[in-house]
């Protein structure tokens, strides 16, 4: 019987607009509380996909799959993070994400986000979706070996913006609506097509996050 809900993402997962760890009034905790299930958010602002496997590996290690239902929130690919002398860095495109404390590494990180946007560098980002899709495969796999079920979703947009030919077969209810290419399936894009308004950082109110909560409820418990 399922017990536990383990999230994890961005912050289009964390929270609302008035509140980047809003994690009770989230589309995730507007399910966790229809279901009256234990709920534990570790979405963080401008976390990156590998943040994500890593963080959600070392709290699902010693859970109990028969309790726990994971829901994953996926970032944008070109996020990164990086460890540094046991520290690790969330590589977002923000000016609250520079790295103050490492004069180098704050000019890397601003090097490393012009070249994102230019682009001579779109085959570098084409690269780091198609990898980026094979690392999420890769844990989907290792929740299927522990025993987890678990739903993906994308916060902002999906892999790819338009049909391409990198897209890979999945296995069947790892996606919401088995649709891992579907860019309208994305928080954000259904927020919009709903008619609701992002504030300057692309994020949505509470009443977004309960829209949502409405449209995956189907395929959340499964």
């Amino acid at each position: 019987m399922i017990e536990n809900l383990y999230v994890n993402g961005d912050s289009h997962i964390a929270g609302t607009f008035s509140e980047w760890t809003d994690f009770e009034r989230s589309f995730a905790g507007v399910l966790a509380k229809k279901y009256n299930l234990n709920y534990v958010n570790h979405g963080f602002p401008g976390g990156s996909n590998p943040r994500i496997i890593r963080t959600s590996k070392e709290y699902l290690r010693d859970k109990d799959p028969k309790s726990t239902t994971v829901l994953i929130g996926w970032s944008d690919p070109y996020r990164a993070e990086w460890l540094v002398k046991g520290k690790w860095y969330q590589v977002a495109d923000h000016h609250t994400y520079e790295i103050l404390d490492d004069p180098y590494l704050n000019s890397t990180w601003k090097n490393y986000f012009k070249s994102v946007w230019n682009k001579e560098c779109d085959t570098v980002m084409l690269n780091r979706a198609i990898e980026s899709q094979y690392q999420i495969l890769e844990f989907s796999r290792w929740l299927d070996d522990k025993g987890f079920k678990h739903l993906f979703l994308w916060g902002h947009r999906s892999f790819f913006h338009k049909r391409s030919v990198f897209e890979i077969e999945w296995p069947e209810n790892v996606w919401i609506k088995n649709q891992p290419y579907n860019d309208k399936l994305s928080f954000c894009s259904h927020s919009l097509i709903k008619g609701h308004k992002p504030d300057k950082h692309n994020h949505f109110d509470h009443v977004a996050h309960r829209d949502y909560a409405e449209f995956i409820d189907q395929g959340f418990i499964k």
